[in-house]
């Protein structure tokens, strides 16, 4: 739920008293399901589903979602500064500066994919980052020392394939630029799995809990 005033997220509004309590965020997908067993220290539970048919005033209502991805490579920007990533968008920008601070019930407020509801699409924020080093000849042993002179990290929409600021989309250019593999795309688009695709993906799990979605 939103938390913040002003910030052209959500529709918190002051006074926080009577315009701030259960405000709804900036909605930008649909929530298929929520698989419990996938989160059980989030869910208190072992196992569990909850299902989501409809979206915004005919389904969950408004709802955030929002992540990033990084190169296997542990020497490429992405996978060296993730950590950074990773506290920009949870603790600075949805949190301090949205004001963003609630879970789906069944899922943590923040997790690994693998651990998240089934939702249509996510925003995504990449980083990127401004280098220079000095390099100082060590003498005839041909020797040399890299002592970092510069650094500067940016924070901003992802730039993907066939759109920007959309994690999947993002993770295409990831794999094409050969940080991630056809396997891990196709694994994330299980849990990322498009617009207007959650009546079947839905579907496709109930099957799995031995029900038939109806």
């Amino acid at each position: 739920s939103d938390r913040q005033v002003n910030d052209n997220n959500g529709n918190c509004a002051k006074a926080y008293d009577t315009n701030c309590v259960d405000a709804d965020p900036g909605d930008n997908t649909d929530i298929c399901y929520v698989d419990m067993s996938r989160s059980g220290g989030s869910a208190h539970v072992d196992a569990g589903f909850a299902l989501y048919p409809g979206d915004n005033n005919d389904g969950e209502g408004s709802v955030h979602c929002h992540g990033f991805a990084w190169s296997q490579d542990e020497q490429h920007h992405t996978s060296r500064f993730f950590g950074n990533n990773l506290f920009f968008v949870s603790m600075y920008d949805h949190m301090s500066q949205r004001g963003y601070v609630r879970n789906i019930p069944g899922a943590p407020m923040c997790g690994c994919v693998e651990k998240m509801p089934v939702v249509t699409r996510s925003d995504c924020t990449q980083v990127d980052v401004s280098e220079v080093f000095s390099i100082d000849y060590a003498g005839t042993d041909i020797e040399f020392s890299r002592v970092p002179g510069y650094l500067k990290i940016d924070f901003n929409s992802c730039r993907g394939l066939g759109a920007n600021n959309n994690l999947e989309e993002y993770y295409k250019r990831l794999k094409r630029d050969g940080h991630a593999t056809a396997e891990e795309l196709a694994r994330l688009q299980t849990y990322i799995v498009g617009n207007g695709n959650c009546p079947s993906a839905t579907a496709s799990f109930v099957e799995t809990m031995g029900f038939e979605y109806i």
